[in-house]
């Protein structure tokens, strides 16, 4: 018994360590995952990031500066934008509710950016790339039941849009 035991062990050994090395070695780590930074364990991104890098799921969009709520010295932290639209157009309430279900690089902190957010999207929409120009993005930031704010990515100009209008959409975390 402890032959066949033995025997059993040293070719199963000599098979699966072999193979789980090459599965290991072949394995692609994405960015979003070898970078995983999370607003709420206080961890601190790297100190080289810049808007347009890819990190946390999405691309860097904004790093917050001294004397802004949030800012830590000595720490990186910022807002991470999603790499690509979500969905093809939507109403107000679908793009709620698509940030929300949105689970990117594992995180499931992801929500519609508000209003001072999407502008810092718009600023920055040739370092994060994949806009529609002439659409306009939804804001989380409400006026009243019927109306939210949303902008255009071919003027810039930010609008009350009503909330059944189709818009586009992308999520938005902090880190």
């Amino acid at each position: 018994m402890k032959t066949i035991g033995y025997s059993l062990i040293r070719r199963l050994s000599s098979t699966l360590i072999p193979t789980a090395l090459f599965v290991a070695l072949i394995t692609p780590v994405t960015p979003s995952l070898l970078h995983a930074a999370d607003a709420s364990s206080g961890k601190s991104a790297p100190a080289s990031l810049r808007p347009g890098d890819l990190y946390g799921g999405g691309k860097v969009v904004y790093l917050l500066k001294p004397g802004e709520s949030g800012y830590v010295a000595g720490q990186t932290h910022g807002l991470v934008a999603s790499a690509a639209d979500i969905g093809n157009g939507s109403s107000w309430a679908t793009a709620v509710k698509l940030c929300k279900e949105y689970r990117e690089g594992g995180f499931s902190d992801w929500r519609l950016p508000d209003k001072a957010e999407l502008n810092r999207l718009y600023q920055n929409k040739a370092l994060i790339g994949g806009f529609r120009g002439v659409h306009y993005y939804w804001s989380a930031t409400e006026s009243d039941k019927n109306d939210a704010w949303d902008q255009s990515f071919r003027t810039g100009v930010s609008n009350l849009g009503y909330k059944f209008d189709s818009n586009y959409v992308r999520a938005v975390r902090s880190f």
